[in-house]
């Protein structure tokens, strides 16, 4: 495979459907998502979202500030055939909360803001191991997540069903 510009490998069409696909999940759902072993995590769009441009001599869009989703100008994005490049997201579990930027190409995060250190953390040591179990969290969530997308991307009868659903919301 040859890497894109973007740093992609010519799979980010996959992290872009998912990005919409969360937006559509959150603002038809509630945003809540029952993961493996009774988990639930809240996600929600905050103050950043950047769309690619539908052609090659276009340039992108971003969205920042309040609830870009809400916007006009995010609904029109959608309709024109933007897709959803980078989304800042914020999940919860619990009484823990994580903030990050997607960034779909690459399927990585940025500016990634951990929860704050537990309580009982008293040391160096146990605050280090706090955040790593923090940032391990943060990666099994979006993986679980992803994996729900996929599962339902994937099934034979998607086009007719969830498909046709997240078409028509990303047309109203």
């Amino acid at each position: 495979m040859t890497n894109r510009a973007d740093g992609g490998d010519g799979h980010g069409f996959l992290g872009e459907e998912f990005l919409t696909w969360l937006w559509f999940r959150w603002e038809t759902g509630g945003g809540e998502f029952t993961l493996s072993g009774g988990r639930v995590v809240g996600l929600a769009l905050d103050d950043f979202l950047c769309f690619s441009a539908p052609s090659d001599d276009e340039t992108e869009q971003t969205l920042r500030r309040g609830l870009p989703t809400r916007t006009a100008e995010a609904r029109l994005s959608l309709r024109q055939g933007r897709r959803l490049k980078k989304a800042r997201l914020l999940l919860a579990e619990g009484p823990r909360q994580w903030s990050a930027t997607f960034d779909a190409a690459t399927m990585a995060m940025t500016g990634v803001k951990l929860p704050d250190d537990a309580e009982e953390v008293e040391s160096e040591q146990d605050r280090t191991a706090d955040r790593a179990a923090n940032w391990l969290a943060l990666h099994e969530i979006v993986q679980a997540l992803f994996a729900q997308f996929l599962r339902e991307r994937l099934r034979p009868d998607y086009a007719k069903t969830a498909g046709e659903q997240q078409a028509r919301w990303m047309a109203g």
